[in-house]
């Protein structure tokens, strides 16, 4: 018996190859995504780990203070390994001939620090007494053309100090290149970072505007970086009196990383459950069909003494097959894919140490996906089987006339509406399952469609909103404040239509026992180059002085409301007892989460003076180029730094390609998994209903009515899923969003009806796709062989 079945097997695949394939085809594009991406995925976070280990990536970093006795702390705490101390100040740099605001970090001469070492990729590691020797950070090198030799500046509040470049390197602080979590996407020109020796960093910001920053950054053991010692390390260190304690997770680069990662995760799973769904489904229908065509088979082989389990496994073993044999080629190919997208991604980041793995259990999990697509798409029609009566189904197709029900007695009745409209709507309630199919393929399309569209199109919207409506000026300027006349020479320059003066002093946040680190910036009361976009959609202007507007994110961190005072201190200085502010509103802002106030309540808070200006500038064809109003601002005297908000913008548009590039595949997919389950539901469709359609091309009903007939059956069943479609839709794409959503970014959904309405035409034209093979299939029929049969 089991011969026979098996022999029965081949023949049953062989003749309803394309079906089976499309059912295949789907399951592997299911686990070729899971394997391709969960690999991919976890050989990300192993490559950061493993690049942290090697550079001993700082776990807490605690700036301002007295140096020696929070270090003191630090190596007294349980699970410390290493403790080191260094200064960190923000200078006026030259680079390749652009003048910026730049950082400058202590390393120890002619030694790795034991934290936070740094990979030198070109050149080498300055000796001890090199006093005029620096490195580089990579991503800056690259950004302005540096390489060893090349020779820099530095202006230490008095007068430009050369610096010579002695190599260029990778830190684990900057695998990706931000200074700050308010300034993780930004202009690449406006980033720059150098290393010199811990006596040289001191040297030079001694008498800059910007007081430096002590910090001391601790290294946990693997033990104690697991058990939660990194909580306890960072109260010990505020207990000393640290003024900022930045725990590894709020780092900038590892925060913006892990964010990226925490996305890619949940993308890694959801997607491909989709495209596994709807392969159940597919095999659901298909085998359903296959037990119903083949009811005279399954009674004699029961007639016949044939266990009722043995049949049952049989029909269930084809799902288990076209499961199966899509998740092994899906496996194989997702372990080529798993090597190509871990070195591209790593390769695009600049991450030091790439690490690429094939993890046995990831591919098990592939493999068992496609076993359990093909056993919950054909459990249900393989237990029908065990239930089969051999004697009624003996009877043929007929088996017992039901008469008709009450949906199809008013269709009859409804003379007035087309026959062609009648026999569609009869067909959706006569096979409920099949049309249940349909519309279920059509929602699971939907939903990977608008959940992919709808990142794309709420990320471009946020993107919108934050260089049009909260960022107006279109450039910002540092100045030295005690140059005279740079507003004035700011307004001469061709090109610059208006100038602001700005106030901005890096501050950190108290409250509750929770700290958070951010810019404070003071503009003018009735200021037109920044807008304040509250959180639900509106504007409002900047409070009185002493009161602050502040992100929503950052007063959630530290658990303040409207009305509530908290405290602000300068980074790098040793005040510890800071200034009392009130929180007067909130903003929410697309991109970090920043303090707003007045100059007048900025200077009273931290005691800086204005040390900026916003530019706007002019437009229309007579006016000048960005590049040209750059060159122009950066060779006045008094400027020290220039930020073009549009080059930010260009740089936001050049990441956000490769996830264009992604949207684009995702879009495809979508099309092609609705296309396959349509396709299988329409097939079975025609497989079900051989002799009808035979009779009808009889009689003569020409091959177009039979076609329309078709077509108003398969989009009736899509449209009436289209509702449910686009519900699920935005709820996948707002989980969706929600999953890159933090205090750097903020993204609100924003799908517009042009978007919903796109997606909802692509499902039926690929509804209308499906009808190809199946007038191809029509065509085919053998006409005078199915009336002899049903003569017969």
């Amino acid at each position: 018996m089991n011969r026979i079945l098996l022999r029965k097997t081949r023949r049953d695949l062989r003749r309803r190859l394309p079906q089976f394939a499309a059912v295949g085809v789907t399951v592997m594009v299911g686990v070729l995504l899971f394997v391709a991406s969960y690999d991919a995925y976890r050989n990300l976070g192993s490559s950061y780990e493993h690049t942290y280990s090697q550079m001993g990536f700082a776990d807490v970093t605690a700036s301002g203070g007295d140096a020696a006795r929070v270090a003191a702390a630090a190596r007294s705490s349980d699970g410390a390994e290493a403790v080191a101390t260094r200064t960190q100040g923000r200078l006026p740099v030259s680079l390749g001939g652009d003048e910026l605001l730049g950082r400058v970090t202590g390393l120890p001469a002619g030694k790795q620090p034991p934290v936070n070492k740094v990979d030198v990729v070109s050149g080498r590691y300055p000796r001890s007494g090199d006093t005029g020797g620096v490195l580089v950070e990579s991503h800056t090198a690259k950004t302005f053309g540096l390489s060893p030799g090349d020779i820099t500046k530095a202006h230490d509040g008095a007068r430009w100090r050369t610096l010579t470049v002695r190599g260029v390197a990778d830190s684990p602080e900057y695998l990706w290149p931000a200074l700050s979590r308010q300034q993780v996407l930004g202009d690449p020109h406006n980033f720059a970072v150098l290393f010199a020796p811990e006596a040289t960093v001191r040297k030079l910001t001694r008498a800059a505007h910007d007081a430096p920053t002590v910090q001391t950054l601790v290294r946990l053991s693997d033990r104690a970086r697991q058990d939660g010692s990194a909580a306890r390390v960072t109260d010990r260190l505020r207990a000393a009196g640290a003024v900022e304690v930045q725990p590894r997770s709020e780092q900038p680069s590892d925060a913006t990383l892990n964010e990226d990662l925490k996305g890619f995760s949940q993308l890694s799973v959801a997607f491909p459950v989709l495209f596994l769904s709807a392969a159940a489904v597919a095999a659901y229908v298909l085998i359903t069909r296959l037990v119903l065509s083949e009811r005279k088979v399954i009674a004699t082989f029961l007639a016949a003494g044939a266990p009722r389990g043995t049949v049952a496994r049989h029909y269930l073993g084809h799902g288990v097959l076209a499961g199966a044999g899509g998740a092994v080629l899906g496996v194989a190919l997702g372990a080529i894919a798993t090597t190509a997208m871990t070195h591209a991604y790593t390769a695009e980041l600049g991450i030091p140490y790439t690490l690429v793995e094939r993890r046995p259990a990831v591919m098990l999990t592939g493999l068992l996906f496609g076993v359990l697509v093909g056993l919950v798409g054909g459990a249900a029609p393989a237990w029908a089987t065990t239930r089969t009566a051999p004697a009624e189904s003996m009877r043929g197709e007929g088996g017992t006339l039901r008469p008709p029900g009450r949906w199809s007695t008013a269709l009859a009745r409804a003379r007035r509406l087309p026959l062609t409209l009648r026999l569609a709507l009869r067909e959706l309630g006569r096979s409920r399952r099949r049309t249940l199919a349909t519309m279920l393929g059509s929602v699971l399309a939907l939903v990977l469609v608008l959940s992919s569209a709808g990142m794309a199109t709420s990320m471009k919207a946020a993107l919108d909103v934050q260089f049009d409506t909260v960022q107006r000026e279109d450039a910002t300027v540092t100045a030295d404040a005690g140059a005279p006349g740079t507003r004035k020479a700011l307004s001469a320059v061709d090109g610059v239509s208006a100038v602001e003066p700005v106030t901005t002093a890096q501050v950190t946040a108290t409250a509750h026992g929770e700290s958070y680190g951010t810019p404070l910036t003071g503009y003018r009361p009735r200021t037109t180059m920044h807008g304040f976009r509250t959180p639900d959609g509106g504007e409002r202007a900047l409070p009185p002085p002493g009161s602050v507007l502040a992100g929503k994110a950052l007063a959630a961190r530290l658990g303040l409301s409207p009305g509530d005072r908290f405290t602000l201190r300068t980074s790098g200085s040793g005040d510890s007892r800071g200034r009392q502010v009130r929180l007067a509103g909130l903003v929410d802002e697309p991109m970090g989460s920043a303090l707003y106030g007045t100059q007048d309540t900025v200077e009273a808070a931290t005691g800086a003076a204005p040390n900026g200006f916003a530019l706007r500038f002019a437009s229309g064809p007579a006016a000048p180029s960005h590049d040209q109003v750059r060159e122009d601002v950066t060779a006045l005297e008094g400027v020290v730094a220039y930020t073009d908000s549009r080059a930010v913008e260009r740089q936001v548009d050049r990441y956000m390609t490769l996830f264009r590039v992604f949207v684009g595949v995702m879009l495809l997919l979508g099309g092609v998994l609705a296309l396959t389950v349509v396709y299988v539901t329409m097939t079975v469709n025609i497989a079900e209903r051989t002799g009808e359609l035979a009779t009808l091309r009889a009689v003569g009903v020409p091959l177009r009515r039979i076609a329309g007939l078709l077509a108003a059956e398969n989009l009736t069943a899509t449209a009436l899923a289209l509702p449910a479609g686009l519900a699920a839709g935005f709820a996948a794409a707002r989980e969706s969003l929600g999953s890159f959503s933090s205090d750097m970014f903020s993204v609100r959904l924003d799908i517009g009806w042009p978007v919903a309405v796109g997606a909802a035409a692509a499902v039926l034209g690929a509804s209308l796709l499906s009808q190809i093979p199946a007038l191809r299939a029509v065509r085919r029929l053998d006409i005078a062989r199915v009336v002899r049969e049903r003569a017969n």
